[in-house]
């Protein structure tokens, strides 16, 4: 099996740096690694190609994108791939030494769709051990977890999208994400449509990167309240839960969402209770969070008769420009 790695990056120059030399010191070096940035990212554009001069073990590509958002830059990304299997890593976020050779193993089983670990955000305790990582109830709440997963490898049906892969002819991107930038939720559907396929997606907790979160030059930011933000957040996790979730648990999805919610995106009895607390950030987050799930709930069923690839607008990757 061949491994293309994409790293999509933007304004984060340095800490691409580190991802890549992270690739470098592979046990089992990847057959290429494909990094895409923004046409307009001059400092990115510059040291990709100091870095594509430099010999490898692997082939080098960079692509070029105009438009903004991660899934675009994926689709750039996996247009270009020449390998069976393609993993994702975020810019910000270096892998260990057995990361590549560890994911591929798994993909020894056909039934295998998707491998993803843990990241280890830099500055967390890492004592914290979660038992549940990346699924998805009966009734809808996502579970995440993914970076104080602990024990043994286990079949999931969500992966984190700064330590993930995939079988490249699985892949599909959906076009109704909402954002500019980190298009938040976005692995939600990728992971579980390729589960509702019937493949197994499968986290391993010693599948590890080191996750440094750096800054996002876009609206989602990781510590402050945009509005926008959430409403684009909570919008695409509905219409990505409904479209995953068989037809018996949609409506629970959609009561739970209104009246729960989930973590920046609360419902109606989170709200309440972040009233009592005096929680600002629950209480500013409340309405945005409601017109998000309002607009993801009728988006999903005005289209809900329609095939995935026209309800979704489904695209496999598109070819842009590219330097190699």
């Amino acid at each position: 099996m061949m491994l293309t790695v994409v790293i999509p990056s933007y304004k984060r120059p340095q800490e691409l740096a580190n991802c890549l030399t992270g690739i470098d010191a592979q046990e089992r070096q990847p057959d290429e690694v494909i990094v895409v940035c923004r046409e307009e990212d001059a400092g990115t554009l510059e040291f990709v190609k100091q870095w594509e001069a430099a010999p490898a073990a692997y082939i080098k590509r960079h692509v070029q994108v105009s438009q903004p958002g991660v899934i675009h830059a994926m689709q750039a990304g996996v247009a270009h791939a020449s390998g069976d299997i393609v993993a994702f890593i975020d810019d910000d976020a270096v892998p260990w030494k057995d990361w590549a050779g560890r994911l591929l193993d798994y993909y020894r089983d056909p039934q295998v769709g998707g491998v993803g670990g843990r990241d280890m955000i830099a500055g967390q305790d890492q004592t914290i051990k979660k038992p549940v990582v990346g699924r998805v109830t009966w009734y809808g709440k996502l579970i995440g977890n993914h970076d104080q997963g602990y024990g043994s490898p286990r079949e999931v049906d969500v992966l984190k999208g700064v330590n993930m892969s995939f079988r490249t002819a699985l892949v599909k991107f959906p076009e109704f994400m909402r954002g500019k930038g980190a298009q938040v939720h976005f692995e939600v559907f990728l992971c579980m449509r390729i589960r509702r396929l019937g493949y197994k997606v499968i986290y391993d907790p010693e599948l590890r990167v080191d996750h440094y979160p750096a800054v996002r030059h876009d609206m989602d930011q990781r510590n402050a309240i945009v509005r926008d933000a959430v409403a684009n957040a909570s919008f695409n996790l509905s219409v990505a839960l409904l479209h995953g979730l068989p037809a018996h648990r949609r409506p629970a999805r959609v009561a739970y969402g209104v009246l729960v919610g989930d973590g920046r995106m609360p419902g109606v009895v989170r709200m309440l209770f972040g009233v009592v607390k005096r929680d600002r950030r629950v209480v500013q987050t409340f309405l945005p969070s409601m017109k998000g799930q309002l607009e993801g709930v009728l988006y999903y069923f005005r289209h809900a008769g329609a095939p995935a690839e026209q309800k979704f607008k489904l695209k496999e990757g598109q070819r842009t420009d590219i330097t190699t």
